[in-house]
Order: C-alpha cells, then structure tokens, then sequence
C-alpha cells in the first residue's frame, strides 16, 4: 500500500512506501550498517567538525545525529522483513576509524552468513554550492562496485530533483580495512542550504535517504 507524505516546503508529494521483501525463511546476508562519527550525548555533539553552518533561521545538522537516523531508519526496516542485520556502533560514542573495520571483520569471522558493510555519511565542503549525492567504494572493481550501482540507480531514480555525482572510487579505512564488499554513501552536502533543509534535516528527507538504501538491501537479497 502507497504511503504517500507532502513535503512542507514545496509540497511535493512522494511514496515512501516500502514494498516487502519477496517471502524468504532468511535473508542471504548479515548487513553491517555503520553510522559515522558520534551522536549526541548530554547535548554535546561528540565530534569536531562534521555539522552544517548555523543557518540563518538558527538550525544546524550534526552529521553523526543524522547518520544514526538513519541507521535506525534501516534497522527498523530490516526487523520487520526477517533480514539479518547489525548496528555497528549502537551507541552515541564516537568510536575511532580504525576500531570499525576490526569490529565488522570480527563479525565477518562469527557469522555463518557472508556480510555486507554499509557505511552512512552525509557531505561537506567548504563552498556552499558543492551539492549531489555520491557513493563510494575502494579502488578497482569488486563486488561492492555492483552493490553501489544498485544504490546509485535507486538515488537516481528516488531523488531527481538533485544532482547525482556518480560511483566513486577512494581509499576510506573503512572501504579498505573490512574483509567484505562494503560501500560508503554521502548523502547529500550538509554545507548546501538547500539539501540540508529539504533532505537531510527532514523527517520526509531522512526517510526518502532510508528507502534507497532499503531498497539495495532488497534488489541484492532478491539476487536481482
């Protein structure tokens, strides 16, 4: 069934309904969500940097805050169609780079079911007009390189009003330190006014971003 949402702003109206997952007795994947940086612990944002200017209307976005909306996001949708799945850092703690790959590789070791590591970002830059939405995977093709085409046409497709900059190539620790196909999506620039009001601050936004990355989850568990 259609769940269709107005957006405040513009009143645009999108279908953020989730259609469920072709019935399995379990998924094919234990799916690794990392939500970078830190969260929000007593109201102190746990990392330097990594948040918006404070816009003139007073709001900021804390990058870590929004990432683990998301997270939460995909864990609930995950629970509720049978997929296996792990939060990586459940915690609003702002666990260190290079602790996160050692934490999924020892996963990867415990499970019966092989992993795939999704690793959520919003961007920045310093010039305000840097914008789009943009994923990563480590240098040469692997089979993450197919995991973030799927991600990347359900971007395109979801989000038209924006501009889409690709499938990208970088050495991220965590794109080159996990033992398993793992991808980094940067989720719109949280320096631009315009993706940080409408997409990433956003209740509708937060859960547009949720969709496509469910959506991944469902297209490569259907074997698609």
């Amino acid at each position: 069934m259609a769940k269709i949402v107005t957006c405040p702003n513009c009143k645009t109206k999108y279908d953020i309904s989730i259609d469920p997952v072709c019935p399995n007795p379990e998924s094919k994947y234990l799916w690794i969500f990392d939500n970078g940086h830190g969260g929000i612990i007593d109201g102190v944002y746990q990392t330097p940097g990594k948040r918006s200017p404070v816009w003139p209307d007073g709001s900021q976005l804390f990058e870590g805050e929004f990432n683990r909306s998301i997270v939460n996001r995909l864990v609930d949708l995950c629970k509720s169609n049978n997929i296996d799945h792990v939060n990586l850092v459940d915690t609003q703690e702002d666990i260190a780079l290079k602790e996160r790959p050692k934490m999924a590789n020892k996963l990867a070791r415990s499970s019966e079911k092989p992993c795939i590591y999704v690793s959520i970002h919003a961007n920045g830059f310093s010039d305000e007009s840097a914008n789009g939405w943009e994923v990563f995977t480590s240098p040469g093709e692997t089979k993450s390189d197919s995991i973030a085409r799927v991600l990347y046409e359900k971007a395109k497709k979801e989000f038209q009003e924006y501009r889409m900059r690709g499938v990208k190539e970088a050495k991220f620790t965590v794109l080159m330190d996990t033992s398993m196909p793992a991808i980094l999506s940067e989720n719109f620039f949280m320096t631009n006014s315009k993706e940080c009001h409408e997409v990433l601050m956003s209740e509708l936004g937060r859960d547009r971003v949720a969709k496509i990355h469910f959506e991944m989850i469902q297209q490569i568990e259907n074997g698609e």
